[in-house]
């Protein structure tokens, strides 16, 4: 019958590589044999000096791992680094072009636009996972096959050391070419019905954009643009971006974005008389509407993107200065 001895050496040795197996179970023997010497001269009884014994040599996977210098870890020191380099280039690459690619093919077959965001979010939560998989499978296999593990710390020099964060303040020239920006959106609207007007043969003006829109929605996005100018305002006072002005960003993204893409989605921007007037084929409205509902949606992403990423600049500029 094995003891208690033998079942853990078989442990051990069963992962070992026969070309080594004779070596290891020899050393694995004379460690446990060790260990029971020690525990018996301290005055254990037998059974209890094997169980101790074993017990402080730990687990079987581990030992063997050690023995035959197998990496226990799916990627070690010498390329994690770099994994996490690559693996944060590569999701932030394939993922946002996957989003931005099924958004503008969803839209332009005509989908729902939030059927079209849910699809779109889905293809690149599911292309992240992929990305960091295959990454991860790759690395994994480079910690396992490279014949020399590199020493990570001969290829770094200081030259590489990032510069420490500054925040980045809200200057007086993009502050007033935000304002302007706004008050140039605010007038288009106000005088579109005398600028953005097209004349038929028999000389009547046909709006471009659906007068139906003044009775909500045009004074709707007028108000936006005025908080808009009131955020421009607070954030120069404040100096630099903050995460309260971050997300204040994300809400003014939202109640602007929202109703545009829904009303160029149901088709109740551009006036009737003026699309038939052009005699526009339905499929090029289809595609123009679909590409202004793109923009629209990119616009307010990477604006709010921009917002975090200045937000946590900034927080960091702080900690760093403290």
């Amino acid at each position: 019958m094995a003891t208690l001895t033998d079942r853990y050496v078989w442990a051990v040795v069963r992962t070992v590589p026969s070309a080594r197996r004779a070596d290891v179970e020899a050393r694995v023997r004379a460690s446990v044999h060790d260990a029971i010497t020690a525990k018996l001269a301290g005055g254990s009884a037998v059974e209890a000096a094997e169980l101790d014994a074993i017990t402080e040599l730990g687990d079987p996977d581990r030992r063997a791992a050690e023995y035959v210098g197998r990496p226990s870890y799916l990627i070690g020191p010498a390329y994690f680094f770099d994994y996490r380099r690559v693996l944060i280039v590569v999701v932030s690459v394939a993922a946002p072009a996957m989003f931005v690619a099924l958004m503008l093919a969803q839209l332009i077959v005509r989908s729902n636009p939030l059927d079209a965001l849910g699809t779109a979010l889905s293809a690149a939560f599911s292309v992240a996972v992929q990305a960091a998989f295959w990454t991860t499978l790759a690395f994994a296999v480079i910690e396992r096959t490279a014949p020399e593990r590199r020493d990570r710390a001969t290829l770094w020099k200081p030259a590489l050391l990032p510069k420490v964060p500054t925040a980045e303040k809200i200057g007086i020239g993009s502050t007033i070419a935000g304002v302007l920006g706004y008050l140039l959106f605010i007038g288009l609207i106000v005088w579109q019905g005398n600028i953005w007007v097209v004349r038929t043969a028999g000389g009547e003006r046909t709006a471009v954009l659906d007068p139906a829109l003044w009775t909500f929605w045009l004074p709707w996005f007028i108000s936006v643009a005025v908080l808009e100018i009131v955020f421009v305002a607070v954030s120069y006072a404040v100096g630099h971006w903050t995460w309260s002005l971050a997300w204040a960003n994300v809400a003014l993204n939202l109640v602007f974005a929202v109703p545009a893409v829904w009303l160029l989605a149901t088709d109740q921007v551009f006036n009737r008389a003026f699309l038939d007037m052009m005699a526009m084929p339905t499929d090029v409205v289809r595609i123009v509407s679909a590409v202004f509902e793109f923009v629209v949606v990119l616009v307010a992403v990477l604006d709010v993107v921009d917002g975090f990423r200045r937000a946590w600049r900034s927080q960091r500029a702080v900690h760093a200065e403290a």
